[in-house]
């Protein structure tokens, strides 16, 4: 007779865990519409819907697919590490435009007219207060000039090299959806890019 209370009770003791253990990853998935101050606002970071994010494997995923428990490529003291995806930010209508950052590797020669042509190049988008790895520290994609140096990691290799701010593009473009993620880390990779999750 014991047996029989015993094992419906520890079977409901496994499904509360379960909900449980369900409960708290979406909890991780947090979901920012329109109630806060225009102050707030302006500080949001974000990234487009369709932005690449490099996960573990060094397949690309766009950030709006990513989540919360899986792993992703990011770099430490100058190798490529991966770190796991602690969280999801899901922006609604979001206020701020992007900022567009066009970026070229930094070894390449300039042309004869001391010109920056756009293609190929490489495109960061994010909101100007979004941080961004540098040469001179973690800094602010409005803060950007082309005196910084960003790094790109290689997901076939692992390679970092350095690549220069060309162009800067305030108030690029506006959408409507944008996300970010928080890792172990603190840093991941978009486009191939080392950004901070601050």
């Amino acid at each position: 007779m014991r047996k029989r209370i015993i094992i419906p009770f520890l079977s409901l003791l496994s499904f509360a865990s379960i909900a449980q253990a369900a409960n708290n990853t979406e909890s991780k998935k947090t979901e920012v519409r329109d109630g806060a101050s225009s102050k707030e606002k302006k500080r949001y970071k974000y990234f487009c819907a369709n932005a690449s994010v490099t996960m573990a494997d060094g397949t690309l995923k766009p950030i709006h697919a990513v989540q919360v428990g899986e792993k992703v490529r990011t770099c430490h003291k100058g190798k490529s590490i991966t770190t796991k995806v602690k969280g999801v930010e899901v922006f609604y209508n979001p206020d701020a435009a992007l900022t567009a950052v066009y970026l070229r590797p930094a070894q390449e020669k300039k042309s004869r007219n001391d010109t920056w042509p756009l293609i190929p190049a490489l495109l960061l988008e994010a909101t100007p207060h979004h941080l961004v790895q540098t040469n001179k520290g973690n800094k602010a994609m409005k803060q950007l000039s082309k005196n910084d140096i960003l790094y790109h990691v290689e997901p076939e290799t692992g390679e970092v090299s350095s690549w220069k701010v060309g162009v800067v593009q305030t108030n690029a473009r506006k959408v409507d959806k944008a996300y970010n993620l928080t890792t172990e880390e603190g840093s991941y990779l978009i486009e191939n890019v080392i950004v901070s999750d601050k």
